[in-house]
């Protein structure tokens, strides 16, 4: 694990921006087809929007999918799919897919099916994931105290679940934590001076995020700024 502390949050951003470049350029060069999870938040979301400034990338070969969504329309402003579809923007969009994980708003069992089914993918071997963090340490849909969230820690194989938050929309699906550390590199993109003692608090309790901190199996960069 490697933290790498900025001044402002324009300066995480740029720096951000550069690494996911680098990162978008080796493989687009190597590989057919790179696969990256993004997260929803407001900061990546600000990020998102500056991937137009990326050059010589081959959009064509990438596929975004997200990390977790709630259960809801893909068309609500409250919908990560939604949000990250904007942030992108059509010129990126308009060559490189962005998968969603709601299909059926009727049955639940049959949209996480069709989830699965649709995002087979990015249960293997990603090139990037996106996290972000929230203040009682969860990270993607992965909550703390939920007998869900213990579901997910212990599978053993790459999967997509279904969690419940604490707060409205309840009803999420996230990727659980063998998918998410099945990626060369993960970034958990922190901005706020209150994230400093959820980080600590890390370090010496059992939170979600203290599994993505702490694994031995991928490289994870924290990108933070006050």
């Amino acid at each position: 694990m490697i933290i790498k502390k900025f001044e402002s949050s324009s300066i995480l951003e740029d720096k951000l921006l550069s690494l996911i470049e680098v990162n978008l350029r080796i493989e687009t060069k190597s590989s057919n087809e790179v696969k990256v999870l993004l997260s929803g938040g407001l900061c990546s979301l600000s990020l998102y929007k500056r991937f137009n400034e990326i050059s010589n990338v081959n959009w064509s070969k990438v596929k975004f999918g997200l990390v977790d969504e709630r259960w809801i329309d893909n068309d609500s402003k409250e919908s990560n799919f939604h949000n990250i579809s904007e942030a992108l923007g059509d010129s990126i969009l308009q060559k490189a897919t962005l998968t969603p994980l709601v299909y059926d708003l009727k049955n639940e069992k049959n949209n996480l099916s069709l989830a699965k089914m649709s995002n087979s993918i990015f249960l293997n071997q990603k090139t990037i994931v996106i996290l972000e963090l929230g203040l009682d340490g969860h990270t993607a849909s992965l909550f703390p105290e939920t007998i869900q969230t213990e579901n997910a820690l212990s599978e053993i194989y790459s999967n997509i679940s279904l969690n419940i938050a604490p707060e409205n929309p309840k009803k999420r699906l996230t990727h659980n934590f063998k998918s998410l550390l099945n990626s060369k590199k993960i970034i958990l993109n922190v901005l706020g001076k209150e994230n400093e003692d959820v980080l600590k608090r890390a370090k010496n309790e059992l939170l979600p995020i203290s599994y993505i901190m702490n694994t031995l199996s991928s490289e994870v960069e924290i990108f933070w700024a006050d």
